[in-house]
């Protein structure tokens, strides 16, 4: 009798989660990106080595959901980034984690770290994003980022029209100016911000607009930030375009940058370009500027390798992007460039 009680309880404790898995998945992700790079113009070559290896924003992640029945369904998301060249202690840092709920017909609320939806924005039209030639090392700052303590709303799709919008508490607790110190404080005062974003995305064509304000934004200096992007695909050619404005609460301190590019795909391989300009107001201030061409070869649906040549004014290649090894002028001058060679694998 004893047995067979203890054989029941073994079967109990597997039948538990059994009966959850016919409900629930969980799916793992990421992608691995590294680059050699080459560099010239003014950095300072008494200090940096002319060629560097980097870990460009590589990732790997898990998510679930769980069907809650009634079109609903509950959802959540663990990322974190993964330094390929230089991990050590330096492997783990918070990307994209959450935890929401989900529904075809009403949207999807989470709750969590996020990218803010202006941010969302700009990814769309990035030609060389995640490379030391980001378009943020140009048009980055004010919203666009990843937000602490953010809950955030995504509408229905509706014919390739999408809204979004998020509210912050602390956008960047421990990170940012401020009595705290500690991530496990709690939120400060005065320190919140929201995001809004309207997007339509059917067929060639794409248009995005995103904005920024708040309080967080005002305690550095901003007022508020507006985004627009586009995008048009015509067979194998696509254009894009970006444009961003920062008002400043200083007088003549306003920043604001625009972006064109294009892409070309023959068969496997991807050819493409851009420029950025960015105008800073005020006097003693320096202008950012980038020009890129490259190329991509897709060995699959998952790898690709490229070659690209990025030359920059007043910016830190790699910068945009996060990557660990940045490199801008030399102090005193601004020309910095960089031959980059790389591999990418998402899985």
């Amino acid at each position: 009798m004893q047995k067979k009680l203890i054989a029941l309880a073994v079967a109990g404790m597997f039948a538990v989660p059994a009966a959850f898995a016919a409900t629930s998945n969980v799916d793992i992700y990421g992608k691995f990106h590294a680059s050699v790079n080459v560099y010239g113009g003014d950095y300072d070559d008494n200090a940096i080595n002319n060629v560097g290896i980097s870990n460009n924003a590589s990732r790997i992640g898990f998510k679930g959901s769980e069907d809650l029945g009634g079109g609903l369904s509950a959802i959540w998301q663990v990322e974190t980034s993964v330094n390929l060249d230089e991990g050590g202690g330096a492997n783990g840092s918070g990307r994209n984690t959450f935890i929401g709920l989900a529904s075809k017909s009403m949207g999807t609320l989470t709750l969590g770290k996020q990218d803010t939806p202006l941010k969302l924005v700009g990814r769309s039209v990035d030609l060389f994003g995640d490379t030391i030639a980001d378009s943020r090392n140009v048009l980055g700052g004010g919203s666009d980022t990843r937000t602490d303590n953010t809950v955030m709303y995504v509408s229905p799709d509706f014919s390739g029209f999408s809204l979004a919008a998020a509210y912050m508490t602390d956008p960047n607790v421990g990170s940012t100016a401020g009595p705290v110190t500690s991530t496990n404080a709690a939120d400060r005062e005065d320190s919140s911000a929201y995001n809004l974003s309207a997007a339509y995305s059917n067929g060639p064509i794409y248009v995005g607009l995103g904005y920024g304000d708040g309080d967080a934004l005002e305690n550095s200096g901003i007022d508020d930030h507006w985004r627009v992007a586009g995008a048009f695909t015509m067979g194998d050619l696509k254009f894009v375009a970006q444009y961003d404005k920062i008002n400043r609460e200083a007088a003549n301190s306003d920043f604001d940058a625009w972006m064109l590019g294009a892409q070309y795909k023959m068969g496997n391989i991807v050819l493409k370009a851009n420029y950025m300009d960015g105008n800073q107001d005020g006097t003693g201030t320096v202008d950012p500027k980038q020009w890129t061409v490259g190329a991509d070869y897709l060995l699959s649906k998952r790898t690709t390798v490229y070659a690209l040549y990025a030359n920059g004014e007043n910016i830190a290649l790699g910068a945009g992007a996060g990557i660990n090894d940045q490199v801008g002028p030399e102090a005193g001058k601004e020309d910095v460039s960089a031959f980059s060679v790389g591999v990418v694998h998402s899985f």
